[in-house]
């Protein structure tokens, strides 16, 4: 019987509700691996240290930096891990933008600054509004996302971030349009999306969602991912974050038995 380890997301990285729907998914998925004749332990990435001798495979929704440089070091050590590492760091602020430009996807225009010090806020159009949203992982709790339309709101969004210990901010321009979030499998093994609150609905085809979507996917080097979309009223389409391992909450029961699939196939094949 195979062995596989499933790695808990960080708690400073799933607080609240987040913890039970991403609990809820890992749980979810390695019961159906179970049915499928794999062994399947859950754990934190402590625990796990002395516990990865002979596992076929490890599912990681760990999403701190610290986690992810020791996880890349498994993998180069010959651990075969979903997503890997390097593909989850790629979701990080510091990185997601360049890498969405130089794969020529629609991504809005992004400034990193440090939150200490001084930083040059000239070029920025405040009047108008930005969101200023951390530099690293992507939001965790609400005040992890701020709208900002003052330079005194912007010196109190940074000066909040780096007493929480955020070192690096990202200062993104805003797209007008409806909000949609969207789950994936690479390949187009599952594809889900939904409206995040209220929506005028403007019309746009969901095929370029799903390829727009897989394409980003692929420039990280993701395989279960999720993110969001701003739809503008001329239907056009800008990716404005993208997650590894996301909870899949609205449709987590489905996605379990997709993801188990896609977890058996990766392990039979390697």
């Amino acid at each position: 019987m195979k062995r596989l380890l499933g790695l808990c997301r960080e708690k400073q990285y799933s607080p609240g509700r987040h913890q039970s729907n991403d609990a809820l998914l890992l749980d979810q998925i390695a019961h159906r691996l179970r049915e499928r004749a794999f062994a399947v332990d859950l754990m934190t990435l402590g625990e796990a240290n002395g516990a990865r001798s002979g596992v076929a495979m490890v599912l990681s929704m760990c999403q701190g930096r610290p986690a992810l440089e020791h996880l890349a070091q498994w993998e180069r050590e010959g651990v075969a891990i979903i997503n890997s590492p390097r593909a989850a760091l790629n979701t990080h602020r510091d990185r997601l933008p360049a890498l969405m430009i130089e794969a020529s996807l629609p991504f809005p225009q992004t400034n990193l600054v440090r939150t200490k010090g001084d930083p040059d806020l000239r070029e920025l159009d405040l009047e108008s509004g930005i969101w200023l949203k951390r530099g690293d992982v992507h939001a965790s709790v609400t005040a992890d996302v701020q709208w900002i339309d003052s330079r005194d709101r912007l010196e109190a969004g940074l000066a909040d971030f780096s007493r929480r210990g955020i070192e690096l901010a990202a200062l993104q321009a805003h797209c007008a349009g409806d909000e949609i979030k969207f789950y994936g499998v690479v390949g187009g093994a599952f594809f889900y999306w939904f409206y995040s609150g209220d929506a005028r609905k403007h019309p746009f085809d969901s095929a370029r969602l799903e390829k727009l979507a897989n394409d980003a996917a692929a420039a990280a080097g993701l395989d279960i991912f999720g993110g969001d979309v701003i739809v503008s009223p001329a239907g056009e389409l800008t990716l404005i974050d993208l997650n590894d391992w996301p909870s899949f909450a609205p449709c987590r029961e489905r996605a379990a038995y997709v993801i188990a699939d896609f977890i058996t196939k990766r392990v039979h094949a390697s």
